[in-house]
């Protein structure tokens, strides 16, 4: 290789591992400044959970959909999607799991993990759809960000009346009546904590300024890292495309799912350690279910996200929803998840990395 060409291949691939920074930290960086200043505005904080939080730790997967969707690569969108959804079942829970053994809640991950597996599990029918075979269309698009609301709605809604309310068929019927149109209202103008009504009126005004300003500042530069990051990513597959031959569903399902799915790694290795299984994967869950239905809603919201339905594509969706049916079975078996589990799921996680690639790059 030439000297131009081996900085021109530097360069580029420097370019991609700066853009899976900065989608990573972006991200992190933006929940963070947003909570604030929507607490500053007025904001109650049951309805930044609902909505920045939950959205936001989604960011890296759903931006970088967005952008190599709107430069015509549907196939890293896809397979970043289903890639991070396999990551966060499989490596994940199965890293934590050898770390600590992960007990879960019977009665909300039961209704969770139902949740996602029809989720999961309408995707698949959206893919295939006789109507509209690999592509997922308005209405599609627009069934996934109403499952989105429901969902979150539900959340919120029902956890306090009784445990019977977290049941699966309860959250259907939630879905079917369209309950969450109700459910939504006075979330954003609900009375904040107490701690904020003690301050005094000066002390109010003389910090609100300053951090709104401050918070602001902040969530502007970081979604712009966001989107900078996301296109830097995009460009630098591209590059790895052409040049070391590697196919966009590789790239998407192995390397970008990976990349954007370390920092939950690492969050969810000391989670394990403090004996926070239960909350670990009552988020990753939710992860999924966001990911899915946020990210491919809002993509096809404006965009028909095109599949193309090869033998690589039909693989990964196959593949994400039976890793997805597995992990039910062993949660739903004795609501834990052992370290013998844990290995299974890492070798699960390894197996089809190595049958995407095969698929994806030779097939």
């Amino acid at each position: 290789m030439e000297p131009m060409q081996l900085v021109y291949s530097v360069l580029n691939f420097g370019m991609f591992v700066l853009g899976l920074a900065l989608l990573i930290y972006g991200s992190d960086v933006f929940v963070e400044a947003a909570s604030k200043l929507a607490l500053r505005l007025g904001v109650s904080e049951l309805f930044i959970g609902l909505t920045i939080v939950a959205i936001g730790t989604s960011l890296p997967e759903i931006v970088s959909s967005i952008i190599a969707v709107v430069a015509d690569k549907s196939q890293l969108a896809f397979t970043n999607i289903t890639g991070s959804t396999l990551v966060n079942l499989t490596l994940i829970i199965g890293v934590s799991a050898i770390v600590s053994p992960l007990a879960s809640n019977a009665i909300v991950i039961d209704r969770d993990a139902k949740v996602m597996l029809f989720i999961l599990g309408a995707l698949t029918f959206f893919v295939f759809d006789p109507l509209s075979p690999g592509m997922i269309v308005l209405w599609e698009a627009v069934t996934l960000l109403v499952l989105f609301i429901t969902y979150l709605s539900f959340l919120f809604t029902r956890r306090e009346e009784c445990e019977s309310c977290y049941q699966f068929r309860v959250f259907v019927d939630y879905l079917i009546r369209f309950k969450f149109l109700t459910s939504l209202r006075g979330y954003i103008s609900s009375p904040r904590g107490t701690s904020r009504e003690k301050e005094s009126d000066e002390q109010k005004t003389k910090n609100t300024r300053l951090e709104v300003l401050k918070s602001s500042f902040v969530v502007i530069v970081s979604a712009f890292s966001i989107v900078l990051g996301a296109q830097f990513v995009v460009i630098g597959s591209d590059f790895i495309t052409l040049t070391w031959g590697i196919q966009e569903g590789v790239i998407g399902f192995v390397i970008i799912a990976i990349g954007t799915s370390l920092p939950e790694l690492t969050v969810s290795i000391n989670s394990a350690k403090r004996g926070f299984g239960r909350l670990l994967i009552g988020n990753v869950i939710g992860s999924n279910i966001v990911n899915v239905t946020l990210g491919f809603g809002i993509i096809s919201l404006f965009i028909p996200t095109q599949i193309l339905l090869i033998a690589g594509n039909i693989v990964i969706i196959v593949l994400t929803l039976s890793t997805a049916l597995i992990f039910f079975y062993i949660i739903r078996r004795d609501w834990r998840v052992t370290r013998l589990e844990g290995v299974f799921l890492i070798a699960l996680f390894i197996f089809a990395q190595i049958f995407t690639i095969y698929f994806e790059q030779f097939v």
